[in-house]
């Protein structure tokens, strides 16, 4: 058998595969992967598990936990110091293997600690109601419609995407109507100026049947990814509590609940122009894959470089974590699934994930991934989870 010759840093195989890795790590990392094909296996196998699906945090105590259950399944035991894997190449092909299959086969959810079979709990699905500028109610998840205002715009509805049809030009009053998406809803809007917008849970829009001739104005709370139709002489303001963005024509998402104190804004294309509405002469200029956040207690902002999939992956049918804390995993996924998480212990909110999840799959089967990583178990009473 061949012997993996040169100790590596673990750490550095996790910064590499999610693009965090400085340019000396990167050095060190080539020159390992260099020196055998053991070592390009193993690294091959580390891509392999984390591509689908980890719930390894970036943290050696986290590792070496998870490490040593697997240890203890396989009869497998080898030295573990300061994140250093000293292992033969044939035993950690091996050991890398059982992760991978631990965490991507088929999940029971009746392996879930309850006693008896755990019940179904859907993940969201296609729910909005439109709020009309004369107050009138209509429920978007009855099928295909289309509403014809007092102003003569056409209203689309299919079911799952709402489309505003108007003529160019002002109306003497400006008409707003208002989008609510409940818990365990998402839905797709198409405004009058072209501008696509992808609604997450608990999020409310307020926005005219027309715009005017010299702004488009928006207000949002919750979640949303604006593709802004660019018009030079039309900018586009977000208005979400004391946030403004302000932009031409890009891409970006705004999340902005209420059970959190930060007001997040990810730039995937283009540029826009940060602000508070009680300091609008301090401005940030966010860059693609940057990150704004407002904290509301203080009303300071501040930015970052992120990874945008983690924050717009939602739309696109995933769940991103990445050193996330599980009471906010539990908080993003009991919006979309409508559950109420109580916590047993408190200090387990602070226990730190990373993952990759199926935003359509069974609320069970993504508690049995959490669980298997031997830290936390699921209690489900009808729809209350309770983390033990």
């Amino acid at each position: 058998m061949t012997k993996l010759n040169q100790n590596i840093d673990f750490e550095i195989i996790w910064k590499k595969i999610h693009n965090q890795a400085s340019e000396e790590e990167e050095i060190l990392l080539n020159l390992w992967l260099s020196e055998n094909s053991a070592h390009r296996k193993y690294y091959e196998s580390a891509l392999l598990y984390y591509t689908n699906g980890s719930q390894f945090a970036n943290s050696p105590a986290e590792l070496k936990k998870a490490l040593r259950n697997i240890h203890n399944k396989t009869g497998i035991h080898s030295p573990y110091r300061n994140t250093r894997i000293l292992a033969i190449a044939s035993v950690a092909a091996s050991i890398l293997f059982m992760i991978y299959f631990q965490f991507s086969a088929p999940n029971n959810p009746e392996s879930i600690e309850n006693g008896q079979q755990v019940q179904s709990i859907v993940p969201g699905s296609n729910k909005a109601i439109l709020i009309l500028a004369d107050g009138s109610e209509y429920d978007l998840t009855t099928g295909n419609k289309s509403i014809i205002t007092t102003e003569g715009t056409e209203i689309k509805n299919t079911g799952s995407q709402l489309e505003y049809i108007g003529t160019a030009g002002r109306t003497a009053d400006m008409k707003y109507n208002t989008l609510k998406i409940p818990r365990g809803g998402e839905y797709f809007l198409i405004m009058a100026d072209s501008t696509r917008v992808w609604l997450n849970s608990e999020t409310t829009l307020r926005f005219p049947v027309q715009f005017a001739a010299d702004v488009r104005s928006v207000e949002l709370t919750g979640e949303a990814y604006f593709e802004v139709s660019k018009n030079e002489k039309k900018p586009f303001v977000v208005t979400s509590g004391n946030h403004l963005v302000k932009v031409l024509g890009t891409q970006f998402n705004i999340s902005s609940y209420a059970d959190n104190p930060n007001i997040y804004t990810t730039l995937a294309e283009g540029k826009v122009e940060v602000s508070s509405v009680s300091n609008p002469e301090v401005t940030l200029m966010l860059k693609p894959s940057e990150q704004s956040i407002l904290n509301s207690n203080n009303n300071q902002i501040q930015k970052r470089t992120v990874d945008v999939n983690q924050y717009v992956a939602w739309k696109n049918g995933r769940f991103v974590f990445r050193d996330q804390t599980l009471e906010e995993i539990m908080r993003t996924l009991s919006k979309w699934y409508d559950v109420q998480v109580v916590f047993s212990n408190e200090a387990d909110k602070q226990l730190m994930f990373t993952g990759n999840l199926e935003r359509y799959a069974d609320f069970g089967d993504i508690l049995a991934k959490i669980e298997k990583t031997n830290e936390v178990n699921f209690s489900i009473n009808n729809n209350t989870i309770t983390i033990e």
